[in-house]
Protein backbone atom coordinates (compact mmCIF):
# COMPACT_ATOMS: atom_id res chain seq x y z
CA UNK A 1 0.00 0.00 0.00
CA UNK A 2 1.42 3.45 -0.85
CA UNK A 3 2.57 5.23 2.33
CA UNK A 4 0.56 8.39 1.57
CA UNK A 5 -2.68 6.44 1.12
CA UNK A 6 -2.16 4.49 4.33
CA UNK A 7 -1.45 7.69 6.25
CA UNK A 8 -4.58 9.36 4.89
CA UNK A 9 -6.70 6.39 5.91
CA UNK A 10 -5.24 6.37 9.39
CA UNK A 11 -5.80 10.10 9.85
CA UNK A 12 -9.40 9.76 8.66
CA UNK A 13 -9.98 7.03 11.22
CA UNK A 14 -11.06 4.55 8.55
CA UNK A 15 -8.37 2.00 9.36
CA UNK A 16 -6.42 1.09 12.45
CA UNK A 17 -2.72 0.12 12.63
CA UNK A 18 -3.74 -3.41 13.62
CA UNK A 19 -6.87 -5.50 13.98
CA UNK A 20 -6.15 -6.98 17.43
CA UNK A 21 -8.63 -4.69 19.21
CA UNK A 22 -11.21 -4.50 16.42
CA UNK A 23 -14.52 -6.31 16.78
CA UNK A 24 -15.35 -8.84 14.05
CA UNK A 25 -17.99 -7.72 11.55
CA UNK A 26 -21.42 -8.62 12.95
CA UNK A 27 -23.50 -10.40 10.29
CA UNK A 28 -26.52 -10.25 12.60
CA UNK A 29 -26.55 -6.45 12.39
CA UNK A 30 -27.98 -5.34 9.00
CA UNK A 31 -27.59 -1.59 9.63
CA UNK A 32 -25.71 0.24 6.86
CA UNK A 33 -22.25 1.16 8.19
CA UNK A 34 -18.51 1.14 7.60
CA UNK A 35 -16.48 -1.99 8.19
CA UNK A 36 -12.86 -2.81 7.37
CA UNK A 37 -11.21 -5.56 5.32
CA UNK A 38 -7.66 -6.86 5.84
CA UNK A 39 -6.60 -9.11 2.95
CA UNK A 40 -4.16 -11.99 3.44
CA UNK A 41 -0.95 -10.89 1.72
CA UNK A 42 0.49 -14.09 0.26
CA UNK A 43 3.26 -13.69 -2.33
CA UNK A 44 2.19 -14.60 -5.90
CA UNK A 45 4.32 -17.77 -5.96
CA UNK A 46 2.58 -19.18 -2.83
CA UNK A 47 -1.16 -19.32 -3.63
CA UNK A 48 -1.72 -22.04 -1.03
CA UNK A 49 -0.35 -20.08 1.92
CA UNK A 50 -3.24 -19.31 4.27
CA UNK A 51 -3.92 -17.08 7.27
CA UNK A 52 -0.35 -15.88 7.78
CA UNK A 53 0.32 -12.23 6.99
CA UNK A 54 -2.30 -9.51 6.48
CA UNK A 55 -2.12 -6.17 4.72
CA UNK A 56 -3.40 -3.02 6.47
CA UNK A 57 -7.17 -2.70 6.78
CA UNK A 58 -9.21 -0.92 4.11
CA UNK A 59 -12.66 0.65 4.56
CA UNK A 60 -15.71 -0.98 2.98
CA UNK A 61 -19.44 -0.24 3.12
CA UNK A 62 -21.89 -2.82 4.54
CA UNK A 63 -25.60 -2.67 3.70
CA UNK A 64 -28.54 -5.10 3.53
CA UNK A 65 -29.16 -6.61 0.08
CA UNK A 66 -32.29 -8.62 0.95
CA UNK A 67 -33.65 -10.31 4.09
CA UNK A 68 -30.79 -12.41 5.44
CA UNK A 69 -28.28 -11.14 2.86
CA UNK A 70 -25.60 -8.47 3.27
CA UNK A 71 -23.51 -6.64 0.69
CA UNK A 72 -19.98 -5.42 1.50
CA UNK A 73 -18.38 -3.10 -1.07
CA UNK A 74 -14.74 -2.09 -1.45
CA UNK A 75 -14.79 0.95 -3.74
CA UNK A 76 -12.97 0.81 -7.05
CA UNK A 77 -10.49 3.54 -6.13
CA UNK A 78 -9.05 1.39 -3.35
CA UNK A 79 -9.19 -1.69 -5.59
CA UNK A 80 -6.91 -0.02 -8.13
CA UNK A 81 -4.61 1.80 -5.71
CA UNK A 82 -4.12 -1.12 -3.32
CA UNK A 83 -5.63 -4.52 -4.12
CA UNK A 84 -4.60 -4.67 -7.80
CA UNK A 85 -1.71 -2.17 -7.70
CA UNK A 86 0.98 -4.79 -8.34
CA UNK A 87 -0.86 -5.97 -11.49
CA UNK A 88 -0.60 -2.52 -13.16
CA UNK A 89 -4.34 -1.80 -13.50
CA UNK A 90 -5.60 0.34 -16.37
CA UNK A 91 -6.79 3.54 -14.64
CA UNK A 92 -10.55 3.71 -14.26
CA UNK A 93 -11.17 0.19 -15.58
CA UNK A 94 -11.95 -1.60 -12.31
CA UNK A 95 -15.34 -1.69 -10.67
CA UNK A 96 -16.14 -2.10 -7.00
CA UNK A 97 -15.20 -5.38 -5.30
CA UNK A 98 -18.60 -6.58 -4.07
CA UNK A 99 -19.04 -9.37 -1.50
CA UNK A 100 -22.43 -11.01 -0.83
CA UNK A 101 -22.85 -12.72 2.56
CA UNK A 102 -25.57 -15.05 3.84
CA UNK A 103 -26.16 -13.70 7.35
CA UNK A 104 -27.27 -17.04 8.83
CA UNK A 105 -24.61 -19.39 7.45
CA UNK A 106 -21.76 -16.93 6.90
CA UNK A 107 -21.34 -18.21 3.34
CA UNK A 108 -20.06 -15.86 0.66
CA UNK A 109 -22.46 -16.52 -2.20
CA UNK A 110 -20.33 -14.34 -4.48
CA UNK A 111 -17.40 -11.95 -4.45
CA UNK A 112 -16.90 -10.38 -7.86
CA UNK A 113 -14.51 -7.95 -9.49
CA UNK A 114 -13.82 -6.90 -13.08
CA UNK A 115 -11.20 -4.69 -14.66
CA UNK A 116 -8.26 -4.45 -17.04
CA UNK A 117 -4.55 -4.87 -16.30
CA UNK A 118 -1.45 -4.29 -18.40
CA UNK A 119 1.09 -7.08 -18.79
CA UNK A 120 4.56 -7.15 -20.29
CA UNK A 121 4.99 -10.34 -22.32
CA UNK A 122 8.41 -11.87 -22.93
CA UNK A 123 8.66 -13.29 -26.47
CA UNK A 124 12.34 -14.19 -26.16
CA UNK A 125 13.85 -11.75 -28.65
CA UNK A 126 11.60 -8.86 -27.59
CA UNK A 127 8.88 -7.85 -25.17
CA UNK A 128 5.49 -6.20 -25.64
CA UNK A 129 2.83 -4.75 -23.38
CA UNK A 130 -0.78 -5.88 -23.76
CA UNK A 131 -4.03 -5.31 -21.90
CA UNK A 132 -5.96 -8.20 -20.35
CA UNK A 133 -9.59 -8.04 -19.25
CA UNK A 134 -10.16 -9.81 -15.92
CA UNK A 135 -13.27 -11.23 -14.28
CA UNK A 136 -12.82 -12.59 -10.76
CA UNK A 137 -15.51 -14.86 -9.25
CA UNK A 138 -15.25 -16.24 -5.70
CA UNK A 139 -17.47 -18.00 -3.16
CA UNK A 140 -17.25 -20.31 -0.13
CA UNK A 141 -19.69 -23.00 -1.28
CA UNK A 142 -17.26 -25.47 -2.76
CA UNK A 143 -13.58 -26.33 -3.07
CA UNK A 144 -11.30 -25.00 -5.76
CA UNK A 145 -7.65 -25.55 -6.42
CA UNK A 146 -4.55 -24.70 -8.38
CA UNK A 147 -2.23 -26.66 -10.63
CA UNK A 148 1.55 -26.73 -10.81
CA UNK A 149 3.16 -23.37 -11.56
CA UNK A 150 3.89 -22.69 -15.21
CA UNK A 151 5.25 -19.79 -17.19
CA UNK A 152 3.53 -18.29 -20.21
CA UNK A 153 5.36 -15.49 -22.04
CA UNK A 154 7.13 -14.49 -18.87
CA UNK A 155 4.03 -14.67 -16.65
CA UNK A 156 3.81 -17.06 -13.66
CA UNK A 157 0.46 -18.88 -13.75
CA UNK A 158 -1.37 -21.35 -11.51
CA UNK A 159 -4.19 -22.95 -13.49
CA UNK A 160 -7.63 -23.00 -11.86
CA UNK A 161 -9.13 -26.38 -10.96
CA UNK A 162 -12.54 -27.50 -9.75
CA UNK A 163 -14.77 -30.58 -9.95
CA UNK A 164 -13.02 -33.65 -11.30
CA UNK A 165 -9.90 -31.58 -12.06
CA UNK A 166 -9.17 -31.30 -8.33
CA UNK A 167 -7.67 -34.81 -8.40
CA UNK A 168 -4.62 -33.43 -10.19
CA UNK A 169 -4.39 -30.13 -8.29
CA UNK A 170 -3.78 -28.70 -4.84
CA UNK A 171 -7.25 -28.17 -3.31
CA UNK A 172 -8.20 -25.07 -1.28
CA UNK A 173 -11.42 -25.39 0.70
CA UNK A 174 -13.69 -22.37 0.98
CA UNK A 175 -14.19 -21.21 4.58
CA UNK A 176 -17.47 -19.44 5.49
CA UNK A 177 -17.30 -16.37 7.70
CA UNK A 178 -15.95 -17.17 11.18
CA UNK A 179 -17.89 -14.91 13.53
CA UNK A 180 -15.39 -15.08 16.38
CA UNK A 181 -12.58 -13.40 14.41
CA UNK A 182 -14.03 -12.21 11.11
CA UNK A 183 -12.03 -14.61 8.93
CA UNK A 184 -13.30 -15.88 5.58
CA UNK A 185 -11.71 -17.62 2.59
CA UNK A 186 -13.68 -17.39 -0.64
CA UNK A 187 -12.12 -19.40 -3.47
CA UNK A 188 -12.51 -19.22 -7.22
CA UNK A 189 -10.92 -18.13 -10.47
CA UNK A 190 -9.58 -15.26 -12.51
CA UNK A 191 -10.88 -15.34 -16.09
CA UNK A 192 -8.37 -13.42 -18.23
CA UNK A 193 -8.84 -12.56 -21.91
CA UNK A 194 -6.49 -10.72 -24.23
CA UNK A 195 -6.32 -10.65 -28.04
CA UNK A 196 -8.03 -14.02 -28.45
CA UNK A 197 -6.08 -15.70 -25.63
CA UNK A 198 -8.17 -17.01 -22.73
CA UNK A 199 -6.78 -18.43 -19.48
CA UNK A 200 -8.40 -19.35 -16.16
CA UNK A 201 -6.15 -19.09 -13.11
CA UNK A 202 -6.63 -19.57 -9.38
CA UNK A 203 -7.68 -16.37 -7.58
CA UNK A 204 -5.86 -15.69 -4.29
CA UNK A 205 -7.99 -12.62 -3.49
CA UNK A 206 -10.73 -14.10 -1.32
CA UNK A 207 -8.93 -14.60 1.99
CA UNK A 208 -9.56 -11.75 4.42
CA UNK A 209 -10.57 -10.62 7.90
CA UNK A 210 -13.64 -8.36 8.20
CA UNK A 211 -13.98 -6.08 11.23
CA UNK A 212 -16.27 -3.35 12.49
CA UNK A 213 -14.90 0.11 11.64
CA UNK A 214 -13.46 2.07 14.58
CA UNK A 215 -15.44 5.25 13.78
CA UNK A 216 -19.12 5.99 13.03
CA UNK A 217 -20.11 6.16 9.35
CA UNK A 218 -20.92 9.89 9.40
CA UNK A 219 -17.31 10.84 10.11
CA UNK A 220 -15.99 8.81 7.17
CA UNK A 221 -18.41 9.63 4.35
CA UNK A 222 -16.46 12.45 2.70
CA UNK A 223 -13.10 10.68 2.84
CA UNK A 224 -14.40 7.40 1.39
CA UNK A 225 -16.39 9.22 -1.28
CA UNK A 226 -13.20 10.94 -2.41
CA UNK A 227 -11.52 7.52 -2.68
CA UNK A 228 -14.27 6.13 -4.90
CA UNK A 229 -12.68 7.62 -8.03
CA UNK A 230 -9.26 6.31 -9.07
Amino acid sequence: MPRALLQSLLVAGLVSPGSAVAEPMDLNDPRPRWVTIAFEDSPPHQPGRLDTLYAPELPAWLEPEAPGRLRVTLVRGLVERYLMAAADPKPGSFGDFVWMFDAASGDVSSARLTGTVRKTLDWGLFTSTVEADLRIDLDTRGPAGFGRPRHLLGQLLFDFCDGADLDRCTPVVGVPYERDRGYVNAVGKIDARSHGVHVETFAPLGEAVFSEAPVPPTSAVHTASAMASP
